[in-house]
């Protein structure tokens, strides 16, 4: 199961290296590529440097879609690449609700990042009202259709599903809900671009990921793994997930 920390606006560059050095301390080195770090921009150098010789996955939260330009406070993926990043988070839902990026953003920037050479984790989720009403499906699989539309096949794309209403509510789907999520989207997946391709697509689940929540989450059989944001940001916790979702 992967792991993947989403610190969001947190962590100063001395926490995050001290949070890095204490992570390559206490993870196996057998499980490695079952965690990826999302830090802030301004971590974003010095992250490649701590885990530099790992196989620690990195990554930033958000990228722009072109490679330079008049382009104030946004950073390329080949800029990303070139520090070394392996992923990077397309369309969280605080990128949708607070900065208003569009499905059409989303898609010419899952293109711009696998054309770096990195691999996209789009982000697809409801929000609490959209769920009431009965427009959960309709909602993710406008989503993925429009944000992978210019998505390369050859090359690795994943997803995330995030209930928006679960996120740093402390509420969390239950895990049949989740499971039921990753179903539409696997099948959708699966309609698009085949069975085979679908197959291949990790799909992680994001919304109030908990020390206490993970195992009965990672028993879902379409749960790849967990997008965690607030419990990530201590590395007790974060470890303890991990170890939570891999047992």
């Amino acid at each position: 199961m992967i792991c993947a920390a989403n610190w969001k606006l947190n962590k100063s560059p001395r926490e995050a290296e001290a949070f890095l050095r204490d992570l390559r301390r206490n993870l196996s080195i057998d499980h490695h590529q079952e965690v990826i770090i999302f830090p802030s921009a301004i971590c974003l150098m010095l992250t490649g440097e701590v885990l530099e010789g790992t196989d620690i996955g990195w990554g930033a939260q958000n990228c722009y879609f072109e490679k330079s330009g008049a382009f104030t406070g946004e950073n390329s993926p080949e800029v990303l690449r070139e520090l070394g990043a392996t992923h990077c988070l397309v369309g969280h839902s605080e990128r949708r609700s607070l900065f208003h990026e569009t499905n059409s953003d989303c898609a010419k920037k899952v293109a711009a990042i696998q054309g770096a050479g990195m691999v996209p984790m789009l982000c697809v989720g409801e929000t609490l009202e959209q769920r009431e009403k009965g427009q959960t499906n309709s909602v993710i699989v406008q989503q993925l259709r429009e944000g992978l539309q210019h998505v390369h096949l050859e090359k690795e794309f994943w997803l995330a599903y995030e209930p928006v209403w679960a996120i740093g509510t402390g509420k969390v789907a239950t895990p049949a809900q989740a499971n039921e999520a990753h179903l539409v989207l696997r099948n959708e997946l699966t309609a698009v671009f085949g069975a085979s391709k679908a197959r291949t697509v990790p799909i992680l689940y994001g919304g109030s990921v908990k020390p206490e929540n993970a195992h009965e989450l990672a028993q879902q059989p379409e749960l790849d793994g967990f997008l965690i944001g607030g419990a990530s940001l201590q590395l007790e916790s974060l470890l303890k997930i991990h170890s939570e979702a891999n047992r």
